[in-house]
């Protein structure tokens, strides 16, 4: 079986630290731009393939959980308890936010699913072994083992890796804000 390519979007965290004028401004303009991400509201049309629920990761010391996880979802395809491939008909609105995603019905009037962000434990983009562009939303505390999975089908790998970032700024304007604030 071929290797999966999984990717995580890493997005660097300039702090600003100083009371010079220039750092002022840096840390007014850090501030405006933390303010702008924090309300943004960005729609993704993507398919939604499914849910996994309850999967185990045991024991992710000993092995990669990108890794992990990707077997087995691409476990759970194997088993017809995910879709290879997305219909037509699975075409929901992803809508990414600092209250979390949201899924909405394709022409966005009928929420379907709620992620608050403080439940997302982990996003990540993989290709599978039919050339798809997955994103995998794990949903859950980060310290356990067992967690829910949501996995949505892309239609291009941009679309996937804009979703990753899009959450990665997210989850990082809040943690600034949070120690901004502080």
């Amino acid at each position: 079986m071929p290797k999966k390519k999984a990717k995580q979007q890493n997005v660097s965290k300039e702090s600003v630290v100083g009371s010079s004028n220039e750092n002022l401004t840096a840390l007014k303009d850090t501030k405006d731009s933390v303010e702008k991400i924090l309300h943004q509201r960005v729609f993704f049309n993507v398919f939604f393939l499914g849910m996994v629920r309850e999967m185990n990761m045991g024991d992710a010391r000993k092995r990669d959980t990108e890794a992990q996880l990707i077997d087995q979802l691409e476990e759970a395809q194997i088993d017809g308890k995910l879709p290879v491939t997305a219909r037509e008909e699975d075409t929901v609105k992803l809508n990414v936010s600092r209250h979390g995603i949201k899924v909405l019905d394709k022409k966005g009037q009928e929420v379907l699913q709620r992620h608050p962000l403080h439940t997302i434990a982990q996003i990540i983009q993989y290709d599978d072994d039919f050339q798809h562009h997955n994103v995998a939303v794990k949903i859950g505390q980060f310290s356990k083992t067992v967690f829910h999975c949501f996995v949505f089908q892309c239609v291009s790998e941009n679309q996937a890796q804009n979703i990753c970032q899009c959450l990665q700024k997210l989850f990082d304007a809040v943690t600034m804000n949070i120690s901004m604030d502080s």
